[in-house]
């Protein structure tokens, strides 16, 4: 059995391999962002903060717990004004906050 590196599939020219470059460009920007707001997010909530991503003018944050998601809400005047202060968050009018257990999104603004 002939074992692959991701590093190698990548220099690939080979059409099945781009994907796989789209694939790993979108997981690149979806870490960035969900290091930017855990770094806007104070430090507790932060670290509780599981996904983000972004989509059209809103940025959808999932977190660990509903706990940490309703604490995270009253956060979301601060974070949105911060966000907007970067100049890949400018374009951003709204926060979704939802958990990771499945409960459907309660937007926020």
């Amino acid at each position: 059995m002939k074992y692959y590196r991701l590093k190698d599939s990548l220099e690939k020219p080979d059409q099945r391999y781009t994907k796989l470059s789209r694939i790993i460009k979108k997981l690149d920007a979806h870490q960035a962002t969900i290091r930017v707001v855990q770094f806007l997010l104070p430090e507790e909530e932060g670290s509780h903060c599981t996904g983000a991503r972004v989509q059209g003018t809103k940025v959808f944050l999932t977190f660990d717990s509903n706990a940490w998601a309703t604490r995270a809400r009253f956060q979301v005047p601060t974070l949105l004004g911060q966000m907007q202060e970067l100049a890949q968050f400018s374009h951003v009018e709204e926060i979704v906050i939802s958990t990771s257990r499945g409960a459907p999104p309660i937007e926020s603004v």
